[in-house]
């Protein structure tokens, strides 16, 4: 018989930033897990970009799709667009494409209907997803931030589409946060920890990767969100696990089928 606490007693270190692990803290709770929050990125808008994303905006007329790769891009964009008393009205024209569903979900918030959503939650597939969606003449607008991989923009560019890249916000290290980690680590009073971006695995070893602290990680189990988070945590000499599908609730569940097995 399963538990109905299947991850009791389990200690889940969180790593993502402080404003989007309400959800995963929750869900880990439900099942009997100890969710450990340490945000290691701290998100905030591109305010030093401005000038450029207020260009853009008023110019919305101009592009055929807008592409959004995280919930992040959505909630800073509509920031600007309400600062700029841009009526949601002006994006109506736009073929809508997102990197996955969480990310789908937000944009219905500024009236967008996704109709562009790769199979797999990477950026190539989803380059791949809108070349064959959209005439090779359109003008794209891609909203990201400034440590997502550029390889969404470059896939675009070589099939032959004018692209236009704005950065609306913009992804800080906390460095201060990963410190007080080293008790946890030292003491072994963590068992599992969740990347679910490759900035939050760079954080994380950039403090703490040490060889005082080796061993000790060495005993833990890390759980990444996908391929590209769990290749840049090899990079770092350790072995990830990762869910079929690129989401916090799947983390979650991999986590509960890891402790039954």
């Amino acid at each position: 018989m399963k538990s109905i606490d299947p991850l009791q007693g389990k200690r889940v270190l969180i790593t993502r930033a402080k404003s989007q692990v309400e959800g995963f803290i929750r869900k880990i709770e439900e099942s009997g897990g100890v969710a450990i929050s340490a945000p290691l990125l701290q998100i905030e808008a591109n305010d030093s970009n401005e000038a450029e994303i207020a260009t853009i905006l008023n110019k919305l007329e101009d592009y055929h799709c807008i592409v959004f790769t995280s919930a992040n891009g959505v909630i800073h964009f509509k920031h600007y667009l309400d600062n700029y008393h841009i009526s949601y009205d002006s994006l109506q024209h736009l073929i809508a494409a997102s990197v996955g569903r969480k990310t789908s979900e937000k944009m219905k918030e500024i009236g967008l209907e996704v109709s562009i959503v790769p199979e797999e939650f990477v950026a190539e597939k989803l380059a791949e997803s809108i070349s064959t969606n959209l005439h090779t003449n359109a003008k794209i607008l891609v909203i990201r931030g400034n440590l997502a991989r550029p390889t969404l923009v470059t896939e675009l560019q070589n099939k032959g589409y004018e692209v236009t890249d704005l950065v609306v916000y913009k992804t800080v290290h906390n460095v201060s946060e990963a410190k007080k980690l080293h008790s946890h680590i030292v003491n072994d009073e963590i068992d599992y920890i969740t990347f679910t971006s490759s900035s939050t695995v760079d954080s994380f070893m950039k403090v703490l990767n040490q060889e005082e602290l080796h061993h000790h990680l060495k005993k833990l189990t890390f759980i990444c969100i996908g391929p590209i988070t769990n290749d840049t945590l090899k990079g770092y000499g350790f072995i990830g696990f990762m869910p079929q599908n690129y989401t916090i609730d799947d983390m979650v569940q991999l986590m509960i089928e890891l402790e039954d097995n």
